[in-house]
């Protein structure tokens, strides 16, 4: 009759096997889910599974970790394939270097506040402390315009109230009034109000879009947000048109590795200010989602990103976007 240490490898076979397995499905989940992102612009279900792939990565990188500890080599080699795909989507918002800055052009800053936000004080005196020249609140109702009336050192220029999310304020600070030229509102599509501004810093124009669209949750909210990307993108080329710099800031909806924003920054010639600042996930607020880089800023080439940083919690489900804008080096007026 064997002895006890005959049987003591059925625990780890066991252990191994089910290793090797857990290594498989996150193998084979994360390959089916990055290939339904890749196939977001054919229907808007398969582009909500682009805005995860950080966690593919960081799923193929545990599978490859297992596979090569448990001496699967193919499982290994398959899992590196597939990390190395990941990464090559997502390693230049890390390794892609920010151009060199020149003189300080606009500090901008971007927050969607949550209409039911109920640290509304608090938001506001961090808001009127980052000294940002141009402020963009979001999801904006009669209580935050209350709210932001008392913000110190700057002033509303034109805001919507809306009782629903979409409203919203754009405010400057004191001081910066005279580089507003005009500040409008300007619908990319019926129903959904846009804020525009017209800025003349340093003897050039610079046109702001501050944009909220619709989320996509069913297939007309997803049209009607790749409707207003599409609009946002054509208003860009105008501005350029017109020898304007655009700059476009706000909650799209959608993440930097999704087919709707790739469009955008394609058709509208534009910068992603997010670019060699590593991924600066704004939205969801909390710990049982995992976060993606839904609030952008997204500008002319011929301005760089000197700085981009994500702000605290304060209330809403997003985190405010703080981005600096400068000119190339010797290319200031």
């Amino acid at each position: 009759m064997p002895g006890p240490s005959a049987s003591a490898p059925r625990p780890a076979r066991a252990s191994a096997r089910v290793l090797a397995g857990l290594s498989l499905v996150l193998v084979v989940g994360t390959c089916l889910f990055s290939l339904a992102g890749h196939l977001g612009a054919l229907d808007w279900r398969l582009d909500l599974a682009s805005h995860f792939r950080p966690w593919y990565a960081v799923a193929a990188a545990l599978a490859l970790v297992l596979a090569a500890a448990l001496r699967r080599r193919r499982l290994a080699v398959a899992a590196a394939l597939l990390l190395l795909a990941e990464l090559w989507q997502v390693a230049p918002l890390w390794l892609a270097r920010p151009l060199a800055a020149g003189e300080p052009a606009l500090r901008l800053v971007h927050f969607n506040g949550l209409s039911s936000n109920p640290r509304k004080a608090e938001a506001v005196a961090w808001l009127a402390g980052t000294a940002a020249d141009v402020v963009v609140v979001q999801e904006v109702d009669a209580d935050w315009a209350a709210a932001l009336a008392a913000m110190p050192d700057h002033v509303a220029l034109e805001s919507v109230l809306r009782a629903d999310n979409f409203g919203m304020t754009l405010l400057v600070r004191h001081g910066f009034e005279d580089m507003v030229v005009r500040t409008w509102r300007e619908d990319l599509v019926p129903g959904i109000p846009t804020l525009a501004a017209e800025l003349a810093v340093a003897g050039r124009r610079i046109a702001l879009l501050a944009v909220h669209t619709l989320p996509p949750v069913s297939r007309d909210y997803a049209e009607r947000r790749d409707a207003q990307l599409a609009r946002a993108a054509a208003w860009a080329r105008e501005q350029r048109g017109a020898g304007r710099l655009p700059v476009i800031v706000g909650d799209l909806n959608t993440s930097p590795f999704s087919a709707p924003l790739r469009r955008l920054l394609t058709d509208g010639g534009l910068v992603d200010s997010q670019r060699g600042f590593g991924l600066q996930a704004s939205w969801p607020v909390g710990p049982v989602f995992p976060r993606i880089a839904i609030d952008h800023c997204l500008h002319d080439p011929a301005l760089v990103t000197a700085a981009r940083a994500l702000g605290p919690a304060l209330g809403s489900d997003h985190l405010a976007v703080r981005v600096d804008l400068a000119w190339p080096p010797g290319q200031a007026p």
